[in-house]
């Protein structure tokens, strides 16, 4: 009688509301825009995500050792003596935007609203406000995405110092530690 019950109640849930949401790495993204020489900007991005969504709130990892300059060496000096990769080789972002938020959203549905990310990384964690929108695309993807970019000061992380050995190293003038970051999110079940 109780797995008649059950089954009866997945029935009666949406197919998306049924399975667990996993991030779909192929069409996620997280770009920011470093700025030295105090005016010329690049745009940089990670490419190893993972995260789900949960019932509470949506997690998602970044493997800082997937650091995209556009520059192999940079790279190197990226993971090395900025983000030390070999200490912390992550950075975890979570949010407030879990199932039990989001369940009840028709396909083409938007909803845009002020969330609190709590973000860990290089030993720190903080909590930052961010203009975020979810979108249900159909059935089963929904996006997740920054409205605005989200501004980072490097040393609320302690990367301060990995900032200044990146700018002697290549021989700037400056390297901005705050930086503006962007995400586009795929979630899929």
């Amino acid at each position: 009688m109780k797995a008649l019950l059950v089954s009866a109640l997945l029935f009666a849930m949406p197919v998306w509301a049924q399975a667990a949401w996993q991030l779909d790495e192929e069409h996620s993204s997280v770009h920011y825009v470093s700025i030295k020489n105090t005016s010329t900007g690049e745009i940089n991005s990670f490419g190893k995500l993972s995260g789900s969504i949960e019932e509470q709130e949506s997690r998602v990892v970044i493997d800082l050792s997937s650091v995209e300059t556009g520059i192999d060496i940079r790279n190197e000096r990226m993971q090395e003596m900025l983000f030390e990769t070999g200490q912390f080789g992550e950075a975890e972002v979570t949010m407030a935007m879990g199932e039990e938020a989001l369940s009840d959203m028709e396909v083409g549905e938007r909803r845009q609203e002020t969330q609190t990310l709590s973000l860990s990384l290089h030993g720190e964690t903080l909590e930052l406000e961010a203009e975020m929108q979810a979108i249900r695309l159909d059935d089963s993807t929904l996006l997740i995405s920054s409205v605005h970019p989200v501004i980072i000061s490097a040393e609320d992380f302690g990367l301060g110092e990995g900032v200044e050995a990146l700018r002697e190293v290549a021989g700037l003038s400056a390297i901005s530690t705050a930086v503006p970051v962007s995400f586009n999110l795929v979630f899929t079940q």
